[in-house]
């Protein structure tokens, strides 16, 4: 992992900062529907949501220039939640994948030892400091083990290698154009 010195790269930034103020007025529209939950929590948990995945696009860069640079992070309940919602909004969650990834943020729901045991989000706290984007601490602390998956999670091939689509989409690079 690597880790800044200076002071500039080291300030930590606000989450809306992330994604254009649209798309999180679009998340947040969208949780705050499904949750009925305030503006405050809503902004909040979103904005937690974006570090996840900001921090998991990171990993998958660093991935891709070197499979043993892989490390399995995790969301909280809270932030899972969000990331549900996230994923339904299609015309922000692709584009948001593209920016921190470079490629589909994926969801595999999984519920197993690691986080039963909190390693996986004790593993994922770092990551997420990484980002050098604010974490809140509500959503983080406490929450080892937790998940918005059910126990039949661990039925549902999270882990499993996937198929092949056999010629239907392109094997070369995805362009999207706006």
């Amino acid at each position: 992992m690597l880790v800044a010195t200076d002071k500039a790269a080291t300030a930590v930034k606000d989450p809306r900062e992330l994604i254009p103020a649209w798309a999180f007025d679009l998340l947040t529209q969208d949780f705050r529907k499904k949750h009925h939950t305030s503006h405050a929590y809503t902004d909040r948990v979103v904005g937690q949501m974006l570090v996840y995945l900001k921090a998991a696009g990171q990993i998958r860069r660093e991935e891709r220039k070197d499979p043993a640079a892989y490390v399995r992070i995790v969301p909280t309940r809270p932030v899972d939640e969000a990331w549900h919602g996230a994923l339904q909004r299609t015309e922000v969650y692709l584009p948001m994948s593209l920016a921190f990834a470079g490629s589909m943020i994926h969801h595999r729901p999984v519920m197993d030892d690691d986080i039963r045991s909190g390693a996986a989000l004790a593993r994922t706290i770092p990551y997420l400091q990484a980002t050098g984007v604010y974490v809140d601490p509500e959503f983080w602390d406490d929450e080892a083990g937790s998940t918005c998956c059910p126990p039949e999670c661990n039925d549902m091939g999270g882990l499993v290698p996937m198929g092949s689509w056999d010629g239907l989409v392109s094997d070369g690079p995805l362009t999207i154009r706006f």
